[in-house]
């Protein structure tokens, strides 16, 4: 009596993306139940870099360090990706510039939401790609308009039940930098 041998399974690409907090890292989530039903060999290695952080310089610092011990055990993707608030850059330019050296030293490319998650959410919806709220007080208002339901912060559940891949599409039509993962997951 012969062995079968287990089917070829190929090997997942893993992708760092770092998160500013919990819904972006439910929407990371979400990104990877549409990577998972297109049957992309991508895995999503998504850590939230809020706790103990509060500006974007804070935050990739975090991701680097992270990414340092991911590299101790030889597993530190080399596709790294961080989604992290335009607002908070703006309270301190100075500061954000470094974030922006420092994310570009170590492999990351930031996804600037404007001026927040909120407002690049919103983009997702139909009709809404070109709606550009000043700040994070209006995107959370114009938000909630078109999402009564939306309560902060989202999981992937609750993200799935309002947009879909098509949604994605749409939001990343205006947003060069989620083009940018979504080209590089293999969704583009």
């Amino acid at each position: 009596m012969s062995r079968r041998r287990p089917p070829f399974i190929e090997p997942r690409r893993p992708i760092y993306i770092g998160c500013e907090g919990a819904s972006e890292a439910g929407y990371a989530g979400f990104l990877q139940d549409l990577i998972r039903d297109a049957n992309l060999a991508v895995h999503l290695h998504v850590e939230e870099l809020g706790p103990g952080t509060g500006d974007p310089l804070s935050r990739i610092e975090m991701a680097v360090l992270r990414l340092k011990r991911l590299q101790q055990k030889r597993s530190a993707p080399t596709e790294r990706f961080a989604l992290l608030d335009f607002d908070q850059a703006e309270r301190d330019p100075q500061r954000a510039e470094r974030a922006g050296r420092l994310a570009a030293d170590n492999g990351i490319t930031i996804l600037w939401q404007r001026p927040c998650f909120e407002a690049m959410l919103l983009r997702h919806l139909l009709g809404k790609t070109a709606n550009r709220p000043p700040d994070t007080p209006g995107a959370i208002k114009a938000l909630e308009k078109e999402w009564p339901e939306y309560k902060k912060p989202m999981t992937r559940a609750n993200l799935a039940r309002r947009i879909d891949r098509d949604a994605v599409m749409r939001a990343a039509s205006v947003e060069d930098e989620l083009r940018a993962l979504l080209r590089c997951i293999g969704m583009l």
